[in-house]
């Protein structure tokens, strides 16, 4: 049971939420910047990226000394409102996972057998309190950033300042597309779940400047690499970057299969989080029910693995619904719930 193990560390919580916002979704973000704001797209980056940075901010300063778990305990349809939601944001990333997988490492494997590892380790990696997932995810932290910075320093021997010429600065487009990379982020709800079990709560400056800068660094370096024109076209134009990229002397050619390795195990992440976080919100539903939630949620997710694919790319066709859609109620449901708990007095006030 996850509550058994309530507490983590600041610094476990911080990298956490740097992993979980940032590592699901920063492949897209190069596409997205260009196809929302063209020629302005690195400043739309760091504009969605400081929002992003600022939410802990905001849902510390509405949490207070609730927590997510004494809210959900007396919601229940809340909770299972949760459970579902999660369940189909995992099955969603897990969906990008095996594409990956399949495009780019193990074309010929049939897709049950690469979505069974997946799933285990998710439900081993989860399987036990928020302090044991705290530290494996600390443990990740630098094993998979790594690589990805070294990838964007090598990055520099192909960089054209020629795409950051901004010919035409147009203020629209900079809000659009700062709004649509903040609703990108939106895996950035999840620490409604554990910044009130942090034993001091707030996220390290460090690893949130870390976030904007990584943010930036993912778009300066396929930009300046393939150029505006070319992230349109790709499907996958951060792939694409680091497989132009090479190591001095021809050492280590494929520099993109560490690249691909870091994207699956950051999707990997933010999967798990929303199955770790979903299963504790069915608990809240159906007290004494876990192992049921659990069942159905793993189970499920490797049942559908099948149809995953192409459900994907249909999926694709209402992306910005489901980004924005994420994004709203992941700031209204808990800003709405923790009000209720106010204003009915549920709770002694916060000081």
């Amino acid at each position: 049971m996850w509550t058994e193990n309530l507490e983590i560390s600041k610094k476990q919580g911080s990298r956490i939420f740097l992993l979980e916002t940032f590592c699901g979704v920063g492949m897209f973000l190069p596409q997205a910047a260009v196809l929302k704001s063209g020629q302005i797209g690195l400043y739309t980056v760091i504009l969605g990226a400081l929002a992003a940075a600022f939410y802990p901010w905001l849902v510390q300063k509405t949490e207070g000394s609730l927590t997510m778990e004494e809210v959900l305990n007396r919601h229940r349809v809340i909770s299972f409102l949760y459970y579902v939601r999660f369940f189909m944001n995992a099955a969603f990333f897990y969906g990008y996972m095996l594409i990956l997988a399949r495009t780019f490492l193990l074309p010929y494997m049939n897709i049950y057998w690469i979505g069974l590892p997946v799933v285990f380790l998710a439900f081993r990696m989860n399987g036990e309190g928020l302090d044991d997932r705290g530290r494996v995810m600390e443990g990740l932290f630098w094993f998979i950033l790594v690589p990805f910075i070294f990838i964007l320093l090598l990055s520099m021997t192909e960089f054209s300042v020629k795409p950051f010429l901004i010919r035409q600065f147009e203020p629209d487009n900079l809000a659009v597309g700062g709004l649509y990379i903040l609703a990108l982020f939106h895996p950035m709800e999840l620490v409604w779940f554990y910044q009130g079990h942090m034993k001091e709560k707030g996220m390290k400056k460090g690893t949130l400047l870390g976030m904007i800068l990584l943010s930036a660094g993912v778009f300066a370096a396929t930009a300046g690499s393939l150029g505006l024109t070319m992230i349109k076209r790709d499907p996958f134009p951060v792939i694409s970057m680091a497989q132009n990229v090479a190591m001095p002397g021809g050492i280590m050619a494929r520099l993109d299969i560490f690249l691909i390795a870091f994207w699956i195990v950051g999707v990997f992440c933010v999967l798990s989080g929303y199955l770790f976080y979903g299963n504790w919100s069915f608990e809240k539903a159906f007290p004494g029910k876990k192992k049921w939630g659990r069942w159905i949620s793993y189970g499920g997710l490797f049942l559908i693995s099948g149809i995953l694919i192409p459900a994907i790319r249909f999926w694709e066709n209402f992306i910005s619904v489901f980004l924005f859609g994420n994004l709203l109620l992941g700031i209204a449901i808990p800003a709405v719930l923790f009000w209720i708990e106010r204003r009915g007095g549920t709770h002694e006030e916060d000081h």
